[in-house]
């Protein structure tokens, strides 16, 4: 875990525990590996309040907000930020288990995506399935041939494109029938 990380999950742990009445906290850093010891590293913090609760969650995020100021760019990427639009394939069509046939997609994110087949379990939730295509192009229109898995027949399915790795940002196809 990286050190930035840590001394955030002890921040967190700490401020929640004073949220529930404890009037101490005390955000322990990590040894330093070079000298064996315990304590901040060069711009590091270390907070301890006792007292009202309001003074230690403020100790608390000021702690925090050193430990962040010290991490670089590579401890904390941006979000995917844009938009899938599944266009292929149509409503109203059913498929066979291993059966092929195309689905295309708007990409504003320029991402490569990957394709999963997916199916309703009610309630307003699904589940994946099976990936079917993987690493399907990061241009702003995009277009896979997929073949799908043998699964039991059924009406709910649905294709997800959604960036690869992550699936930060995700479209949907609307819903088709697999029949036997």
């Amino acid at each position: 875990m990286c050190r930035a990380t840590s001394m955030a999950t002890n921040l967190a742990v700490a401020v929640a525990t004073t949220a529930v009445g404890c009037m101490l906290v005390i955000s322990l850093a990590p040894s330093r590996p070079d000298t064996g010891k315990s304590g901040p590293a060069a711009g590091g913090a270390m907070a301890a309040t006792s007292g009202h609760a309001g003074s230690a969650a403020r100790a608390a995020t000021s702690a925090l907000g050193a430990a962040t100021a010290s991490a670089g760019p590579e401890e904390f990427a941006s979000p995917t930020a844009g938009r899938i639009e599944v266009t292929a394939p149509e409503p109203g069509v059913d498929y066979r288990p291993n059966g092929s046939f195309a689905v295309a997609w708007n990409n504003s994110t320029g991402e490569e995506v990957d394709v999963w087949l997916r199916t309703a379990t009610g309630h307003g939730r699904s589940q994946r399935v099976a990936l079917v295509a993987t690493r399907a192009g990061a241009g702003t229109t995009g277009e896979a041939f997929v073949t799908l898995p043998k699964v039991p027949p059924g009406p709910r399915y649905f294709l997800e494109v959604a960036t690869a790795g992550d699936g930060a940002v995700s479209g949907f196809s609307r819903t088709f029938a697999i029949t036997d």
